[in-house]
């Protein structure tokens, strides 16, 4: 019985709850879009080395980040096989380049990233694993381009997958690489190590990074320190110390980064204060009609059900509207080169937040519905 009266009350003024509901779901939606835009940025910043399953890093030292290279001789790589606890060790190029579509010669800049794929460790490039990256990208010329870019580096992607140049030399879009993108506006480009050298028109054993493979069972930090020492020209980092490393460069020592956390956390503050602001108005204003109830004798604890369950009808429509308009904005991003990350604990997260400013909205209004006095019912 007091469930429907609890309905009831929401169904008599249903413009005003309706608003509430659009808040709320407003609020949940802009929260998680804007740390889904963070958690993008985020996962961009490193997403070429992420791409490679490497238990340490080799490198020439200083290092800044991992956009910032300094390429040197890959003779560390027999000191580094040498070591018993190393089962696998590949190289990689990094470069930053500027290319020409064959179709208009318009220019664009891109980072070339060359592979060795024959050197024992694994790499996700986001492309289907019925294709044969090693033997494909050995073949001259052929690149793969991150799918956000295909269309601008290739001018008209749905009639040829060919057609663009980089230091002079034609290159072949063989395939589109799946949620692998960059955070700048550059173009992610990767190929085999021998062919990027030749677009670079570097020597033979010239490389940017050593990717190290450790044995199963290996202890990765002794054979860090094993190798630092018998390389003191070099930097080894574990793959964690060299993923963190350009993380930090860029979301602290420039402003791309906390730019976006603080968006994320305005975001959350003022979904905070909507929902906590939206649910106590919603029993504040019916504190007179909870008197009269209790005045003809319900409890407190009735009305405390009556409270919690119009919070939790309009929070749950809030979250469903929320999520809904979430979806639709996925489908839309999409489509152009904005990275967002959300994955099911992120929302689950997002959501939970929100339930407990919802939850602290309620039990300030069991307070008052606590407190609450026959006699507020006469007044004005």
């Amino acid at each position: 019985m007091l469930a429907r009266t609890s309905i009831t009350i929401l169904l008599h003024e249903k413009g005003k709850h309706a608003g509430i509901v659009v808040g709320v779901a407003m609020a949940l939606f802009l929260a998680l879009l804007q740390f889904g835009f963070y958690r993008g940025f985020q996962r961009d910043i490193t997403i070429v080395a992420d791409s490679v399953r490497a238990d340490l890093w080799v490198t020439q030292r200083p290092l800044l980040a991992f956009d910032y290279v300094a390429h040197f001789d890959d003779l560390p790589r027999l000191i580094i096989l040498g070591d018993g606890d190393v089962q696998a060790s590949a190289g990689l190029i990094v470069e930053w380049v500027r290319l020409r579509r064959a179709a208009d010669g318009a220019t664009d800049s891109a980072q070339l990233v060359g592979f060795e794929f024959y050197g024992g460790v694994e790499a996700d490039f986001g492309v289907s694993s019925d294709i044969h990256l090693p033997s494909l990208l050995a073949v001259p010329g052929n690149v793969l381009v991150d799918a956000k870019h295909l269309d601008r580096v290739l001018a008209d992607a749905d009639t040829q997958m060919q057609g663009l140049e980089i230091g002079g030399l034609h290159a072949n879009v063989v395939a589109a690489m799946q949620g692998r993108k960059l955070f700048s506006t550059a173009c992610l480009i990767v190929t085999d190590l021998d062919n990027a050298r030749r677009h670079l028109r570097f020597p033979p054993q010239r490389v940017s990074y050593l990717a190290v493979r450790c044995r199963d069972g290996a202890d990765v930090p002794a054979t860090q320190a094993r190798l630092q020492q018998r390389l003191p020209d070099m930097r080894v980092w574990t793959a964690q110390e060299f993923h963190d490393l350009t993380q930090n460069y860029w979301t602290r020592l420039t402003g791309m980064g906390p730019v976006l956390l603080l968006s994320a956390a305005l975001a959350v503050l003022v979904g905070f204060l909507t929902v906590f602001l939206s649910f106590s108005h919603l029993t504040a204003e019916k504190l007179p009609v909870y008197a009269a109830m209790k005045a003809m004798g319900a409890s407190t604890a009735e009305l405390s059900g009556m409270a919690l369950l119009q919070i939790g009808v309009v929070f749950g429509l809030g979250c469903v509207l929320a999520l809904g308009g979430l979806v639709a904005a996925l489908l839309v991003l999409a489509h152009t080169t904005i990275s967002v990350v959300l994955t099911p604990g992120i929302v689950a997260l997002g959501v939970g937040f929100m339930a407990l400013c919802s939850v602290a909205a309620g039990m300030r209004s069991l307070i008052k519905l606590a407190n609450l006095e026959p006699g507020e019912a006469f007044r004005a």
